[in-house]
């Protein structure tokens, strides 16, 4: 059974007109496995992917994808958006999450090599408690100053290699064939970790600034393996 495709709108914007006898633009998809990785946080995902090249430039793809993708750390720091002296200490941070890819490659024999990020996601985790570390100041957070407090993994994400306090991951990558189903993909995955304060007694906890989130970057090297479907 043929596959559903996710670009029909490239499609419609980069096929060929086939009443002309024109020719159609070249379509391929596959499904990458691997993970992003240092010593003390790791980043598995799996992007299902496929891209599309107007018939007068092969070499160059614009592709869209989903992506799931996970991250898990040790003793971390978020911040405040508002200010790098406001954080809250994590002794770990996980969260997990699903997420709609844009991407462009250029391709050069067997060999791509491109970029791609997430624009619109969600993400779950474990409720984790985090050191808020100040204990000086007349701010919003005043009442909970020097206290553990319960936070969880933001849920909806938005465009986070842009926007700060939403989860997501971006990569450049170098994407290998070996065979005509089998390559290798090595690159480096940007991240960003966003948590956000749970309510108490009915009530929001805040951090100065009337902040509810606090987020952080991360980079990891990369590598996978890569699957041609067609």
């Amino acid at each position: 059974m043929k596959a559903l495709h996710i670009l029909p709108f490239f499609a419609l914007i980069l096929f060929s007109n086939a009443a002309t006898g024109q020719r159609q633009s070249q379509v391929s998809a596959g499904i990458d496995l691997g993970s992003g990785f240092n010593s003390t946080s790791w980043a598995p995902s799996i992007l299902y992917h496929e891209e599309i090249s107007p018939n007068n430039v092969p070499w160059l793809r614009f592709g869209l994808g989903l992506r799931a993708w996970g991250y898990y750390a040790g003793r971390t720091n978020l911040y405040s958006k508002k200010s790098d002296s406001d954080y809250l200490e994590y002794d770990h941070v996980s969260a997990n999450g699903v997420s709609f890819v844009a991407g462009v490659n250029l391709r050069f024999w067997r060999i791509d090599l491109g970029v791609n990020t997430d624009l619109i996601g969600a993400s779950l985790g474990s409720r984790r408690r985090g050191y808020y570390d100040k204990l000086v100041g007349n701010g919003t957070g005043r009442p909970n100053y020097g206290q553990w407090l319960s936070t969880s993994p933001v849920i909806l994400n938005l465009v986070p290699l842009a926007l700060k306090n939403y989860n997501g991951q971006s990569e450049v990558y170098a994407r290998i064939f070996l065979t005509k189903r089998f390559g290798l993909k090595l690159g480096y995955v940007h991240g960003q970790i966003a948590y956000h304060t749970r309510e108490r007694n009915n009530t929001k906890v805040l951090l100065d600034n009337s902040q509810r989130r606090a987020y952080n970057f991360y980079g990891l090297p990369y590598a996978a393996v890569s699957f041609p479907i067609y």
